[in-house]
């Protein structure tokens, strides 16, 4: 599988501004992290990283699985 196989059937989301935009593979791992350009100079650095939190969040509770957790 190449890695645009796995991004492309993983879950994307984005944090509310748009800014960030995460992929989380099937198996639950980050398979990929966008930042917008725009983002350097839009936002402070704990802006980015609430920014970052919340796509990844948001990409993990889309998955079908995700109240599920295997140990």
């Amino acid at each position: 599988m190449t890695v645009h196989e796995i991004i492309d059937s993983g879950i994307t989301a984005a944090d509310p501004a748009g800014y960030v935009e995460a992929t989380i593979r099937p198996d639950g791992q980050l398979a990929a992290l966008r930042i917008d350009p725009r983002a350097m100079y839009d936002l402070t650095a704990a802006e980015l990283a609430g920014a970052l939190i919340e796509a990844i969040q948001r990409a993990s509770s889309a998955r079908p699985d995700a109240g599920q957790r295997t140990t």
